[in-house]
């Protein structure tokens, strides 16, 4: 790596992280990557629901998204990494994909920047709505490693419901947080026999700041699947005993095809080890995939840090991925078995 890469590395994902993009807001960003595009000889177009597009004639496409969760933290380097709200997820990737075009000759790629996916994956399901299914590389924080494995995921709420009482005679009424405690406790259950992880993401209670047995709990959450399984059929016959529940989102299990030994070899020329790993997160790449692409996640960054105030990525880790994209136009003619 190179001072002069890494400084221009570093000088690109400050521009990109100071420009704020919030799912829904992604207009600034989408046209300073426009214009960096145009400055160094392509010509991108904008589609309908303002993906930004550059086709190449390649036979490979390289992704990332524009969108980022709300603001928590305003940019930094300490010298080693790159910290702020975006900066691995997904700014790092996009600044990947750029020096990798602009320090590469020929058109080893082609590249698609998408909008919203961090709230409905609006983009990337457009986008794949509109062209013959292929091979995608979907940049996300992986710590450059290949996840070929994507897990399935069963996002769902209850609202569970008990009954109201004087918060001093806690006896005449049925109190809602219990109850879905111990929904929660069975819950658990369910994922262990299963393989799952149950995650907790909000669980709320009503009446607020009254002094009342509350008498309603809202409760969402998901399952983390890393094989395929029949969970669903369970989970909803227990959430309905509680309550009104509702299925917010399904995603299969699915692992790469070809792309994922492309990618392979990419990284092994551009001198780096070859790793392998999953995927646990709702990506684009899951969009891609039920419509009929091959698709592999990959990308700078560390995931568990993202959408919190301790978001960082190392400089290293952004040329590092620059250098496996150039490395794809002859890892496409030099597949090797993993």
């Amino acid at each position: 790596m190179t001072h002069e890469i890494a400084s221009k590395a570093v000088e690109l994902l400050k521009k990109l992280v100071e420009i704020p993009s919030p799912s829904g807001k992604e207009d600034e960003l989408m046209e300073f990557i426009v214009n960096y595009l145009e400055n160094i000889g392509f010509s991108p177009e904008i589609d309908s629901v303002k993906n930004i597009i550059l086709d190449l004639g390649a036979d490979l496409w390289v992704t990332a998204h524009m969108d980022t969760v709300k603001g928590l933290l305003s940019f930094s380097f300490d010298g080693e990494f790159c910290y702020g709200t975006g900066v691995a997820d997904d700014k790092a990737s996009i600044a990947s994909i750029l020096l990798a075009l602009e320090l590469t000759d020929g058109k080893p790629f082609n590249c698609a920047f998408f909008v919203d996916e961090e709230e409905t994956g609006l983009g990337s399901q457009y986008f794949a709505e509109k062209r013959d299914a292929g091979r995608a590389i979907v940049m996300e924080p992986t710590e450059l490693k290949i996840c070929s494995e994507h897990w399935g995921v069963v996002e769902f709420s209850v609202t569970v419901e008990g009954k109201p009482a004087h918060a001093a005679t806690p006896w005449a009424g049925i109190n809602a947080v219990e109850k879905t405690l111990s929904l929660i406790d069975q819950l658990k259950e369910i994922g262990k026999k299963y393989g799952a992880v149950f995650n907790l993401l909000q669980i709320k209670s009503l009446p607020e700041d009254v002094y009342v047995v509350p008498h309603i709990c809202y409760l969402k959450a998901e399952c983390l699947l890393p094989d395929k399984s029949s969970i669903l059929f369970e989970l909803l016959d227990v959430l309905e005993k509680y309550g009104k529940a509702e299925i917010l989102e399904v995603s299969d299990v699915f692992i790469s095809g070809e792309v994922a030994k492309i990618l392979e070899n990419a990284i092994f020329s551009a001198g780096l080890k070859v790793e392998r790993s999953y995927m646990p997160s709702w990506t684009d790449a899951v969009n891609l995939h039920n419509a009929g692409w091959d698709t592999v996640v990959f990308g700078p960054g560390k995931l568990e840090l993202c959408h919190t105030p301790h978001e960082r990525v190392s400089i290293q880790e952004v040329v590092k991925a620059a250098e496996v994209l150039k490395n794809l136009g002859k890892a496409k003619s030099q597949i090797r078995n993993p």
